[in-house]
């Protein structure tokens, strides 16, 4: 039987799961440390799957149709394969920044899509300074651009990955479920926390089945902020951010949070690629940091720890995560 893709779409998923077999025995680890790397997906990045998943969604929920604009906000990797797969099925996208690298700036402008910095959008900055403690920044800017719509007629249709179900969903369905596949037991998850979704959609889908799962969110240190491209504070208010999906949830899906220093991301990204060959991406230099400051511990002999490894380094070459004294 062939099993010849017709379609890009169609190589998105079904990532593979590799052991840090060379971390865990350099550093004399008991424990196994399993990185699902989603930076295989087509388009680089963990978002491959949300992107066609928003999609999707606009063209079941909406009337959009080719020529229209997607909107996205975005750090980078969502508005990539956004981008993508709009370009592919006909649409236009703009791609709000809000924090993103040379590399990826260039990769969206290589699809298509027109590449804007949010803080000069008067209209959007306003919408963002004037919410209540309590206001919905997403159906804000819906708003606001549905009277763009109409002013400019130019139909514009918003995805909004911190508040579209659609990213929650595709990473139950398909990244928890990959896992589970693949691994017999998971008893830590390590991910960080962007939107919401991959911590929320995978932690959902391991927890069916490993109900004392123990889930692990990380974020930067207080002065390293904006530092972690695409890693985020855990937001306890909407306000002046993107309410996250993980607020609308009845239960938190993890069970603590840890702060990750920017420098120790760097560094574990560079030992890996030494160590195992695989040379990723800050948040997942994070996330492989954190599991192996966790498997050192006696109390996680023997476990099992999951990451996600978000995507690869190719999207921070201009960062200093490459300089030479994280090589050490």
């Amino acid at each position: 039987m062939s099993r010849i893709k017709h379609s890009i779409e169609e190589v998105i998923g079904h990532t593979p799961i590799l052991e840090l077999d060379g971390l865990e025995k350099q550093e004399n680890i008991d424990a196994h440390i399993l990185v699902k790397l989603e930076s295989l997906n087509p388009f680089g990045s963990l978002k491959d799957r949300i992107a066609m998943a928003m999609i999707d969604a606009l063209e079941r929920d909406t009337d959009i149709r080719p020529g229209d604009t997607i909107v996205e906000f975005s750090s980078g990797n969502t508005a990539i394969g956004l981008a993508a797969i709009a370009l592919k099925r006909g649409y236009k996208m703009i791609a709000y920044m809000v924090q993103a690298t040379e590399e990826r700036v260039r990769l969206l402008e290589a699809y298509g899509a027109t590449v804007r910095d949010m803080t000069q959008d008067e209209g959007v900055m306003e919408v963002m300074s004037s919410l209540p403690e309590d206001g919905d920044s997403a159906q804000a800017l819906v708003e606001l651009f549905q009277k763009r719509s109409a002013e400019e007629g130019i139909r514009y249709f918003l995805t909004v990955q911190s508040a579209n179900e659609a990213n929650r969903d595709i990473q139950y369905r398909t990244t928890g479920q990959e896992i589970l596949e693949d691994v017999d037991h998971v008893d830590v998850l390590i991910a960080g926390v962007g939107s919401g979704g991959s911590i929320t959609g995978v932690s959902e889908a391991l927890r069916e089945k490993f109900p004392d799962l123990e889930v692990v969110a990380f974020e930067p240190t207080d002065d390293d902020i904006e530092s972690l491209v695409g890693v985020h504070s855990i937001s306890l208010t909407p306000r002046h951010s993107f309410p996250q999906i993980i607020l609308r949830r009845d239960r938190a899906p993890y069970d603590r949070i840890v702060k990750v220093d920017k420098e120790d991301a760097y560094r574990m990204s560079n030992k890996v690629a030494r160590t195992d060959g695989i040379f990723l991406g800050i948040t997942a230099g994070a996330a492989m940091y954190l599991a192996a400051e966790l498997a050192a511990k006696p109390e996680y002999r023997g476990k099992t720890i999951v990451t996600l490894g978000y995507d690869d380094v190719l999207k921070y070459l201009s960062t200093p995560m490459t300089d030479q004294k994280y090589k050490k």
